[in-house]
């Protein structure tokens, strides 16, 4: 059986700006596990490269002349890469949803957040089956699972210009976005309290109100900003609205709802509490 052979993820950036275009290059140039394919300046000129060739991520401009962004994801209809939009106009996020893109980065793009995106790319990607190359069934393309940053830190030289995730603002966003059903509803962090896992589904504690979300527990907490904390393999808490800690268990929302601490969890949670004392 030969080894597993990981190719590079190869990316399309679609948009009328050159300005645009060099950023992003960039971007992807100091991002081990990541290739330029191909540039576009408009969406016509990508529905060519598309039907051409395969690409893993397309980094896509909402507002472009002739045919727009979200235009161009309903021509395409459904592909195998995954899309990245972008635009200067946050109005466009909600619209995203419903073409079911990745992510949404707002210009100007900075690093951390374009690491971010890129990460969870990585994670979407990893979680599916791996497919065959065309050399032939016995070589299998997987992603990469770990993080922008690890890998970085692994393969970084001289020239690495990205500090390590802890010393980087990755998540500078106050909120997000989920979908309940057909609606999409805006969260802020600072009143999301408790997250509980349920198969391929999670619950989300929002202002006394809880939310049913298709997505995994792990891939939500990928995405989280650092103060949320995992306590147990079916628990992620707000570790600024914890009430109070009851043996392993931990007291949410003035006592309506109470998280686990796995014994395996419990010093590492104790750790990103806080300072103890007595």
């Amino acid at each position: 059986m030969k080894q597993q052979t990981l190719q590079p993820l190869r990316c399309l950036i679609v948009d009328d700006e050159s300005a645009a275009h060099k950023t992003i290059k960039f971007y992807i140039s100091k991002i081990p596990g990541l290739e330029f394919s191909e540039g576009c300046m408009n969406a016509v000129r990508a529905l060519e490269a598309i039907s051409a060739r395969d690409f893993d991520i397309i980094f896509l401009d909402v507002d472009m002349p002739y045919i727009s962004g979200l235009e161009f994801l309903s021509i395409a209809g459904k592909m195998s890469a995954s899309v990245i939009m972008t635009t200067a106009h946050a109005r466009f996020a909600v619209d995203g949803f419903d073409h079911n893109v990745t992510d949404f980065l707002l210009k100007p793009i900075s690093p951390e957040r374009f690491l971010k995106a890129v990460h969870k790319v990585r994670m979407l990607r990893s979680s599916k089956t791996t497919r065959t190359e065309s050399a032939g069934p016995d070589q299998v393309l997987s992603c990469d699972p770990l993080h922008p940053f690890q890998i970085l830190l692994k393969n970084g030289g001289p020239d690495q210009i990205l500090p390590h995730p802890r010393q980087a603002p990755v998540f500078e966003e106050k909120m997000m976005w989920i979908r309940v059903d057909k609606i999409i509803l805006p969260v802020e962090y600072q009143h999301l309290y408790m997250i509980t896992g349920c198969g391929n589904y999670v619950y989300m504690y929002i202002k006394g109100k809880k939310h049913l979300v298709r997505t995994s527990l792990a891939l939500l907490l990928a995405s989280l900003p650092e103060i949320f904390i995992q306590t147990h393999k079916s628990y992620i808490i707000n570790r600024y609205l914890v009430e109070k800690l009851n043996g392993n268990e931990i007291v949410m929302n003035g006592g309506k709802h109470k998280a686990k601490i796995s014994r395996y969890l419990r010093s590492e949670v104790l750790k990103k509490l806080g300072p103890l004392y007595g």
